[in-house]
């Protein structure tokens, strides 16, 4: 049944190695020329000189002479017709993670030979489909190609991880200044700040106006008042408080809306509270309504009609007292049974995947008969007043953090100088000194960051539109500068001799001499196709208030 054929199916395999035996001996009326290097051979017609000269050199070829060499796109399992085994799969990702990089390419010769074997032995299967039948175990070509793709996989994967480590060593070194211009030593981290952080501890939250206000230096004239910024913030355990005193309020609220709701229907009156819980004609709830229900029936044949009236004009809460004391069952003093819980699925797997399949209505538990229908859980208080209320997480007001950053060392100082001690009602905790971790002088250096600037620039250039926009908004903070920059920038000697060369060469003075760059050397930042549309934020949405969109 699995006989492949082995002497009919080896003919094609023997042929082409006789015919390469032909060529080397006989000199066929071809030549083989280089095509790209040694192992690569294209066959062209030729002349009977350049016969004779190829028929030495594929005499010298080990190669073509070398008949064990095309036996490696033979399977021996065809040759010798007997079925070839069935691998267990391909090689998984967890294997090939674990291998070094030459086992990775000794792997990946091996599937490249198996992977020709394959093909000739297909290709050989297709052209004597008649004789041979089908190829057995053709899943072993697609075991390889996984295996090929899983080995590209994880050499890609290696790839990605190098160059993540290399750019990180490559921003770490930029921090740190390596690539500075001009070349030399950075000042030291820290050096190129001036300013200095005070943290003032409030009880309550402040306005940043108000603080700028107070802390404000006296001796600035500027409307800064000699603060860079203020930043107010609650510290991380006042947070968790208001977290917690959130969660605890909106159970609070739960619980209220539950006593309220659970105990409404049992503050009013019901028809059922005066009636009397028979079992069965004539066997009542408890002895006690039994005798009642005989001593009222024999009040009832020997007095008149007037003392129906009496009864109908009672109190209801004595009636309701008066019924409880004779023994009769109060509907609204009945004690709540335990919710229905729902039945657990059936263990036979096609009833239970039949109560799964069922509707939500046929899937719902829903209690009747009782009171109130679909039962609760008993509340732990009676009254919502018993519910003890927490603190509402608006109630914690502080306290808060103000960072007030100063433009000038003795910050700390002249904040402290001042004596605060309350503002507005909010007390002064404790006003300290922030310490920040040095910034390096490369987040701050103007030349380097203009160098990055204009890398990325080039960066978006090569890319181009679509994956760039168009316009950002760093465009216009790089190109958008003030008067005063634009005239230091483009006014200098030179610009003083043309302007002597305008004069007496005797052209339109009325002219600029020179093209006066605006952007005072921040085009280059830009990418040359950038457009700068018509109507645009000047601003990021970062920077935008709720209020103000």
């Amino acid at each position: 049944m699995y006989s492949l054929g082995g002497t009919e199916s080896a003919s094609g395999v023997f042929s082409t190695i006789t015919f390469f035996f032909l060529i080397s001996e006989w000199g066929a009326d071809i030549e083989a020329e280089e095509w790209g290097d040694d192992s690569h051979r294209l066959v062209t017609t030729h002349t009977h000189t350049q016969k004779r000269l190829f028929c030495q050199g594929m005499r010298r070829c080990l190669f073509v002479r070398n008949a064990a060499a095309f036996y490696e796109f033979v399977d021996n399992n065809f040759l010798n017709n007997k079925r070839p085994p069935v691998p267990g799969g391909a090689w998984p990702l967890e294997s090939l993670r674990v291998k070094s990089l030459s086992d990775l390419q000794q792997i990946w010769f091996l599937l490249l030979k198996e992977r020709n074997m394959l093909h000739s032995t297909r290709e050989q299967y297709l052209r004597h489909q008649e004789e041979l039948g089908a190829m057995p175990a053709p899943s072993r070509l697609k075991m390889v190609q996984e295996s090929m793709r899983n080995i590209k996989r994880v050499v890609k994967e290696r790839d990605a991880e190098a160059t993540a480590q290399a750019t990180a060593i490559f921003q770490e070194r930029l921090e740190r200044g390596v690539y500075r211009f001009p070349p030399g030593p950075p000042p030291p981290p820290g050096a190129h700040d001036p300013t200095v952080v005070v943290k003032v501890i409030l009880s309550r939250r402040v306005e940043a106006d108000r603080l700028r206000e107070i802390f404000g230096r006296y001796d600035v004239f500027e409307p800064h008042k000699g603060i860079v910024r203020v930043e107010l913030k609650l510290p991380d355990e006042v947070l968790r408080k208001k977290e917690e005193a959130e969660q605890l309020w909106t159970q609070y609220v739960a619980e209220k809306s539950d006593v309220k709701e659970y105990h409404r229907w049992s503050a009013s009156p019901s028809v059922y509270d005066y009636a009397s819980v028979e079992l069965a004609p004539g066997v009542f709830a408890n002895d006690a309504v039994a005798e009642m229900s005989t001593r009222n029936a024999e009040d009832d044949d020997g007095n008149n009609s007037n003392n129906n009236s009496a009864v109908v004009g009672a109190d209801i809460e004595n009636d309701k007292t008066s019924a409880a004391g004779d023994g009769a069952i109060v509907a609204a003093r009945l004690p709540v049974p335990a919710s229905k819980q729902r039945p657990p699925p059936p263990k036979n797997p096609l009833e239970r995947i039949k109560a799964e399949r069922r509707s939500y209505l046929a899937r719902t538990v829903i209690q009747l008969g009782y009171f109130p229908n679909i039962t609760m859980q008993v509340p732990r208080y009676a009254t919502v007043e018993e519910v003890p209320r927490p603190t509402h997480p608006d109630e914690i007001e502080g306290p808060w953090e103000a960072y007030i950053t100063y433009d000038r060392r003795n910050g700390l100082e002249y904040a402290q100088s001042l004596g605060v001690t309350t503002i507005d009602g909010a007390e002064v905790i404790r006003i300290v000194e922030h310490k920040r971790e040095p910034q390096p002088y490369a987040k701050v250096d103007p030349v380097f960051l203009e160098a990055l600037r204009r890398e990325k620039a080039r960066e978006e250039t090569l890319m181009k539109w679509p994956h760039v926009p168009e316009w950002k908004y760093e465009y216009s903070e790089y190109t958008r500068k003030h008067l005063a920059e634009i005239v230091r920038h483009n006014y200098s000697n030179v610009v003083d001799y043309v302007d002597r060369e305008v004069l007496l060469t005797g052209r339109s003075v009325w002219e600029c001499p020179i093209d006066i760059d605006y952007s005072c050397g921040g085009a280059k930042s830009v990418p040359p196709h950038a457009k700068k549309p018509l109507r645009y934020m000047d601003i990021k949405i970062s920077d935008v208030g709720v209020t103000d969109i």
